[in-house]
C-alpha cells in the first residue's frame, strides 16, 4: 500500500484526543446524596461492567473515526485491483522518444522513426481520463523548466507530430534525469516512462557516472527497442574523420587527404565508391572494396580550384543512413605573402634570389629588400614576414621584433655577424634564444648535417622515398655556427643545431644558426637552401590554414589573433551562404569568438568586417551515431540494474503486439480513500448509537 499525501498521515496524531479525554472522564468524581447503606448494595454489578465495555467502545470507535478520516485524505493505494470498491489509480506517463539520425533507417516494418511515433500513438490512445503525459526528445534543448505534464493527450500527439529528426548526439541519461525530476512532483500512484529508441551503444553513454539511483518504487521503465527483431541486413559505410595530411597549401599544388571509412554492416561491401570535392567541384573519386564489421584509410588528393577559402567534402554513395556518407572539411589557400628582407645586399643576396626566380608564377610572394638602418621606420605589421638576413641591429630593433612576434608576426632569423656580440646575444635572449653555442669546424673537416625532422611541413614532399630522419642526400659544408638548443630543432649538425623552430606569443620563429652567405657554410649553394626559404614564406606566414571541426550542436570558441582583437564584430557565413554577426569577447591575447549556431553540416567561414576570410570551421555529425546496430538484451538489462532504484520495475518490450498487454498487467492500480470514507461514516454511526444507548445506561445506573 502507498499514501499519495504521506503528510496527511500526520493528523494520526489526532487519535490520541479521545485518549486522552477517556481517562479524563474516568478521574471526575460524582457526589450522590443517599440516606442509608441500603441503596449501594442495590446498585448492580452487571450494569456497572456494562456501561464500562460500551465506553471502551465508543472510545475505540472515536479513534476509528479519526483514523479513517485522516486515512482518506492521506490517499491509500494498492498496485492491484480491488472488485467492487475503490477507483482507478491515475497514471503519469513519461514517452522518451529517441530522435537522432540512427533512428531514420528503413527495415521491413518502415522507417523506424515513424515506427516509434506509431507506438508512442498506442501507449497514448491506451491512457484513460485523468491520466497524464509528457514527451521528451532524446536530442532535446528544452530544460527542466520548459517540460510539464498534461491531460491533454491531444496537445501530446500534436507535439509527436511536429518532432523531427536530429543531427545531433542522442542523450539518453539527459532525458532519464529530466523524467526523473517531473515523477517526483507527480501526486499520481503509478508513473510509467517509456523509451522507445534503437538502443546503440551511444545511447547508453553515461556522461556522469555517479552513484545517484533513479524513481521511486512506484515508478516502471519499459524499453521498447526499434528493430530488434528485424530480419533485413542493413548495409552502412560511414566516413569518421578526414585528415588533412598537407599543412603548406598553394595554389597549384595538390592537397592530400586521408579519409576513414568504416563499415559497420554484416557482410562485405565491394565496389563502393567515394569522391572528393572542393568548392562544390567533384576534383577525384576512387573505388575500395571494405570487408564486414573493419574499417579503412584512403588516401585522395586534388588541386584546390581557387586561392582564399576553400570548402570541401569526402562523400560516400548512398546507403542505409545517408547522414554520415558526407564529412566535411577547409582550408585557406593564401594570397602572396607580403616578405620584408632586412639585411645589406651581400646578406641578402642569396634570399632575393630565390624568390626573383619564382616572381613569374601567379603565387609568388612579393618581397622587399631594406637595409638594417631602416628597421625603425618599417611598420612591420604590414608584412607577413620578416627575414633578418643580416645587421648590424640596435637593442631597440630587437624589442620591435618582439612586440610584432608576440601580436601574431612571423621571423625568419638567421645568425648575424655584423651585430655587436653583445647586443646579438642580449637581442637573441629577447627572443627566447637561449643557450648560444659558438661552433667551429676545420676547412679540411667542416660540419655536416646529422639528422633532419623529415615529417615536419617545412620539409612535407621534400625528401621522397623515405622518412629516415638520417638518410639526408644534400651535402652542406658548415665551418662556423652560432648554435642554441631554444625550440624544436628542425635540422641536426654536429654539437648543436642548423635550424631551430620556436614559438613568441603568437607569433612563429625559425632560427638558422649560420649566415645567409658563404662565410660560415655552403648552405646557401645547396638545394636545401631555397627549399627552406621558399617554403618558409608560406610556412611562417599563415597561421590558420586548415580549418577546425565540430559536431552538430557544440559550440565551437576561436582564439583569433591579437591584430583582430580590435575588430569587435565578425560575420560568419554558414553552408547555406547565410550570413550572421558575432561579437567577440577582447582578451590580453586576442580576440575570443564563440559560435553557438551551429545546427547544419558543413564549412562556415569567418570574416572581417572588411570581407577578409580569417577562417574557417567545418560542422560534422557524430560518427558514434552511424553504428546501427544495438547494444544485447543482457548489456541493456545491466545498464538500467546501475542506474534505477532496487526497486523500480524494469521492463524491455520486444514484442510490439503483446506491449499494451504487458503494460495494462503493471499499470494495475486501485485507490482506497472511497472506502476510508464509507468506514468512518458507519463508525460515526456506530458512535451515535453506542453513544445513546450507553447514555440511557448511565441515567439507569444513576436513578437505580
Amino acid at each position: 500500500m502507498t499514501f499519495l499525501n504521506p503528510l496527511v498521515l500526520l493528523g494520526l496524531l489526532a487519535s490520541a484526543i479521545p485518549i486522552i479525554l477517556h481517562f479524563l472522564n474516568l478521574r471526575k468524581l460524582k457526589t450522590i446524596e443517599f440516606s442509608t447503606l441500603r441503596f449501594l448494595k442495590e446498585l448492580q454489578k452487571t450494569k456497572i461492567r456494562r456501561l464500562k465495555i460500551k465506553q471502551l467502545i465508543l472510545l475505540i470507535l472515536r479513534i476509528l473515526i479519526i483514523t479513517f478520516i485522516v486515512l482518506a485524505f492521506a490517499r491509500p493505494t494498492i498496485k492491484s485491483s480491488f472488485p467492487g470498491i475503490g477507483t482507478y489509480a491515475k497514471t503519469s506517463s513519461v514517452f522518451i522518444l529517441d530522435n537522432s539520425f540512427s533512428m531514420d533507417v528503413s527495415d521491413e516494418n518502415g522507417n523506424r522513426f515513424s515506427q516509434a511515433k506509431n507506438i508512442i500513438r498506442t501507449l497514448l490512445n491506451n491512457l484513460k481520463e485523468g491520466d497524464e503525459a509528457a514527451l521528451i526528445t532524446m536530442v532535446d534543448d528544452k530544460n527542466i523548466n520548459e517540460l510539464s505534464f498534461t491531460r491533454n493527450l491531444e496537445l501530446i500527439n500534436d507535439d509527436l507530430q511536429k518532432v523531427k529528426i536530429s543531427l545531433k548526439t542522442a542523450n539518453l541519461e539527459s532525458s532519464l534525469r529530466k523524467a526523473a525530476s517531473m515523477l517526483e512532483k507527480s501526486m499520481n500512484l503509478i508513473k510509467d516512462i517509456y523509451i522507445i529508441t534503437d538502443a546503440q551503444p551511444n545511447v547508453f553513454f553515461r556522461e556522469n557516472k555517479d552513484s545517484l539511483k533513479l524513481f521511486d518504487n512506484n515508478t516502471s521503465v519499459y524499453i521498447i527497442p526499434i528493430g530488434f527483431n528485424s530480419g533485413k541486413n542493413l548495409q552502412n559505410l560511414s566516413i569518421d574523420s578526414v585528415n588533412v595530411i598537407t599543412k603548406i597549401f598553394q595554389k597549384d599544388k595538390p592537397v592530400e587527404i586521408e579519409a576513414h571509412i568504416r563499415n559497420h554492416s554484416e557482410k562485405d561491401i565491394n565496389g563502393a565508391l567515394i569522391s572528393l570535392f572542393i568548392n562544390n567541384q567533384r576534383l577525384t573519386q576512387r573505388i575500395f572494396d571494405l570487408q564486414a564489421k573493419s574499417q579503412k584509410t584512403i588516401l585522395l588528393n586534388a588541386i584546390p580550384p581557387a586561392f582564399g577559402t576553400n570548402t570541401a567534402y569526402v562523400e560516400l554513395e548512398n546507403d542505409a543512413l545517408e547522414y554520415d556518407n558526407k564529412r566535411h572539411f577547409g582550408f585557406i589557400i593564401p594570397e602572396q605573402p607580403k616578405i620584408a628582407i632586412i639585411g645589406n645586399s651581400d646578406k641578402s643576396r642569396y634570399i632575393s634570389l630565390v624568390f626573383s626566380a619564382v616572381r613569374q608564377g601567379n603565387n609568388s610572394p612579393d618581397y622587399k629588400l631594406f637595409g638594417p638602418e631602416q628597421i625603425g621606420s618599417i611598420n612591420l605589421n604590414d608584412f607577413d614576414l620578416i627575414i633578418l638576413a643580416g645587421g648590424p641591429f640596435k637593442d631597440s630593433d630587437f624589442d620591435r621584433i618582439k612586440r610584432y612576434l608576440e601580436n601574431s608576426g612571423s621571423v625568419l632569423f638567421f645568425a648575424d655577424d655584423l651585430t655587436n656580440r653583445e647586443t646579438f646575444i642580449s637581442g637573441m635572449s629577447k627572443l627566447n634564444l637561449a643557450g648560444l653555442k659558438q661552433l667551429k669546424f676545420p676547412d679540411n673537416s667542416p660540419g655536416d648535417l646529422k639528422l633532419i625532422d623529415k615529417l615536419h611541413p617545412l620539409f612535407e614532399g621534400v625528401f621522397k622515398g623515405t622518412t629516415d630522419n638520417y638518410k639526408i642526400a644534400e651535402k652542406v659544408e658548415i665551418y662556423q655556427s652560432l648554435s642554441t638548443f631554444s625550440g624544436q630543432s628542425l635540422i641536426e649538425i654536429p654539437g648543436g643545431s642548423l635550424i631551430n623552430e620556436l614559438r613568441i606569443g603568437e607569433g612563429k620563429l625559425l632560427y638558422i644558426s649560420v649566415t645567409p652567405d658563404l662565410r660560415w657554410s655552403s648552405f646557401p649553394l645547396t638545394g636545401l637552401f631555397p627549399t627552406i626559404i621558399y617554403r618558409s614564406a608560406y610556412y611562417l606566414s599563415y597561421k590558420q590554414e586548415i580549418g577546425k571541426t565540430s559536431l552538430v550542436g557544440i559550440p565551437i570558441v576561436f582564439s583569433l589573433p591579437k591584430k583582430y582583437s580590435a575588430g569587435g564584430t565578425f560575420k560568419v557565413i554558414d553552408p547555406k551562404n547565410i550570413e550572421s554577426s558575432v561579437q567577440s569577447v577582447n582578451l590580453p591575447s586576442g580576440a575570443l569568438l564563440r559560435f553557438d549556431n551551429n545546427e547544419i553540416t558543413g564549412s562556415y567561414v569567418i570574416k572581417s568586417q572588411d570581407n577578409i576570410p580569417i577562417s574557417l570551421f567545418s560542422v560534422n555529425t557524430n560518427p558514434t551515431e552511424s553504428n546501427i546496430n544495438h547494444l544485447s538484451e543482457k548489456d541493456i538489462e545491466n545498464h538500467f540494474m546501475n542506474i534505477l532504484n532496487k526497486n523500480v520495475n524494469f521492463e524491455m518490450i520486444e514484442d510490439r503486439n503483446n506491449i499494451i498487454k504487458g503494460i495494462e498487467r503493471a499499470r494495475t492500480g486501485t485507490e482506497l480513500w472511497q472506502l476510508a470514507i464509507i468506514l468512518a461514516l458507519c463508525f460515526v454511526i456506530a458512535e451515535m448509537l453506542v453513544a445513546k444507548s450507553s447514555k440511557n445506561e448511565s441515567f439507569s445506573v444513576e436513578n437505580s
